[in-house]
C-alpha cells in the first residue's frame, strides 16, 4: 500500500492543535522547532517547504530575495522562517486576522524578512541561491573554517541541527531540571 504524504491542511491542522491546546499549560508553540514531535516537526518542515515556495514564486522580486534550497542547513533562517509562516498564517488565516493584521505583514514583517535573509545565508548567500552550497556556509570557498563550522552540518537531510536545538529547554519546551548532572551552566 503506497503512503501519501500528508496534505497542506493536515499538516496545518497538526500545528494548530499544538497552538489550540487545553489547558494553556500543555500548549505548545508551533514555531519552535525543539518543543517538537517528530511528526510535529515533520509537518512543520513541510509546511515551511510550500511557504518557501510561494513566497519565492510571489514575493521574490529579484534572486538576491530568493530563498535557496538549502535553508535547512542555515539554522538561523530555519527558525526564521518557522516564525514567518505563522506571523503570515496569524495575519491572512486565523479567524481573528484584520486588514490591519495583513497590511502589517506586508509592511513589517516581511521586509524586516528580506532584510535579514543574506545574513542567515551567510557570507555567500550568491552560491547558495545558484545550488552551490557552500563546505560551510560561514564561510565563502577558499576561507579557512572556524572552529565552529566543524559542528555545521553539510549534508541536507531533514534532520538539520535548526530543528534539533532547543536553546537550553528540551523537545517539550520545558526548561532543563537544573539539578540534573546534565544540566551545566556557568554562572
Amino acid at each position: 500500500m503506497k503512503t501519501l504524504e500528508p496534505s497542506a491542511e493536515q499538516d496545518v491542522a497538526v500545528l494548530l492543535a499544538l497552538l489550540d491546546a487545553e489547558p494553556a499549560a500543555v500548549r505548545r508553540t508551533p514555531w519552535t522547532w525543539a518543543a517538537l514531535s517528530d511528526e510535529q516537526a515533520a509537518a512543520l518542515m513541510r509546511t515551511v517547504w510550500r511557504w518557501v515556495a510561494d513566497y519565492n514564486l510571489v514575493h521574490a522580486v529579484s534572486s538576491r530575495e530568493l530563498i535557496p534550497d538549502c535553508w535547512p542547513q542555515h539554522p538561523g533562517l530555519a527558525h526564521d522562517l518557522a516564525v514567518m509562516i505563522w506571523v503570515y498564517h496569524d495575519s491572512h488565516h486565523d479567524r481573528r486576522t484584520t486588514p490591519l493584521m495583513a497590511g502589517d505583514y506586508h509592511l513589517r514583517y516581511l521586509p524586516g524578512f528580506r532584510s535579514r535573509l543574506d545574513h542567515w545565508l551567510g557570507s555567500d548567500p550568491t552560491s547558495c541561491r545558484a545550488g552551490e552550497h557552500p563546505a560551510s556556509w560561514r564561510t565563502s570557498p577558499g576561507e579557512t573554517l572556524r572552529p565552529a563550522d566543524r559542528h555545521q552540518l553539510v549534508d541536507s537531510d531533514d534532520d538539520s541541527r535548526a530543528t534539533r536545538s532547543s536553546f537550553g529547554f528540551t523537545a517539550i519546551g520545558e526548561p532543563p531540571d537544573m539539578g540534573s548532572p546534565s544540566a551545566s551552566v556557568s554562572r
